[in-house]
């Protein structure tokens, strides 16, 4: 059974995007095993098998070779060891996602889990393809603004849906479950537009309950999502902390459901980008100057 549960996220996670679901578990768990899986669901990896036995003359043989075979791969794993820090740098350099606009501002999360710092997350926003959109998450990581008595801000939330193999997804400051969540402009607001695709991992979009229900919630892919388009605006991408992203997909589950809590204890604006510019202007002009 345990080898199935890949088939089965991968089918829910296509069928139900990173939306917010409104209906009782039973019913997820119902809708998840009836949905075809033909192109996201993986091979199945063949089960162990063996047939026991006694002292059998080609088993032994069979047996010694492998432990021999182990041995030679043991000892060139511990030649190349030294090398895997930087095999390891170069795939996340080719997982990491061009960007597919100007970004016009950045933002930040610093995540712990389980009350442990995990590190920064740094988050660039299209601002000039979706501006209404990255005004709203821009707002919503610097936390200035309130309703009522609620405060707009990402600070202090968590990441309550987490599918290993999908997305990490967050937002939700009002009930912290998934079924909560406001703008800045409301309740909720219309689907910008969809220029922007989820072509690749630590893709930034907005979750929803369906067209234009866009409220704080938001995800982060992790792999190649293109089903979602058109269903999902997409706004950023990941520019640093690639290895937070993939920690925090590793705290996760089939169903969502998180092994950890994951908290982003702090986000903001990266204003320092501000003072970079300022300090290239500067310099441009006394050099104009000579």
């Amino acid at each position: 059974m345990a080898a199935t549960l890949p088939r089965v996220f991968l089918v829910s996670s296509r069928h139900h995007g990173s939306r917010t679901v409104h209906i009782q578990p039973t019913l997820v768990r119902q809708r998840f095993f009836s949905e075809s899986a033909k192109e996201t669901a993986p091979k199945k990896t063949p089960d162990p098998s063996g047939n026991g036995g006694g002292n059998n003359n080609m088993m032994w043989h069979v047996a010694t070779a492998a432990v021999f075979g182990l041995s030679f791969i043991g000892v060139r794993y511990g030649l190349k060891n030294m090398n895997l820090d930087k095999e390891d740098d170069a795939i996340a350099a080719a997982t990491k996602p061009e960007p597919q606009a100007e970004v016009t501002s950045k933002v930040y999360f610093d995540v712990s889990i389980d009350k442990q710092p995990a590190g920064r997350v740094v988050i660039g926003l299209y601002g000039g393809v979706v501006p209404k959109t990255a005004k709203n998450f821009e707002t919503l990581c610097k936390g200035t603004e309130k309703k009522g008595n609620i405060d707009l801000t990402y600070s202090k939330t968590t990441f309550h849906r987490i599918i290993p193999g999908f997305m990490i997804q967050g937002g939700d400051f009002t009930q912290h479950d998934g079924t909560g969540g406001l703008s800045i402009y409301g309740n909720k607001f219309e689907d910008e537009n969809f220029q922007l695709k989820h072509t690749a991992p630590f893709i930034l979009s907005m979750a929803n309950a369906g067209p234009h229900t866009n409220g704080s919630q938001f995800f982060i892919t992790t792999k190649k999502t293109p089903w979602l388009d058109g269903k999902h605006v997409v706004f950023g991408c990941v520019l640093d902390g690639f290895d937070v992203v993939n920690l925090i997909e590793l705290n996760g589950s089939s169903s969502g459901r998180p092994k950890r809590r994951v908290v982003i204890t702090k986000a903001g604006i990266l204003e320092a980008e501000a003072g970079n510019n300022t300090k290239d202007d500067n310099a441009k002009e006394e050099k104009a100057k000579q």
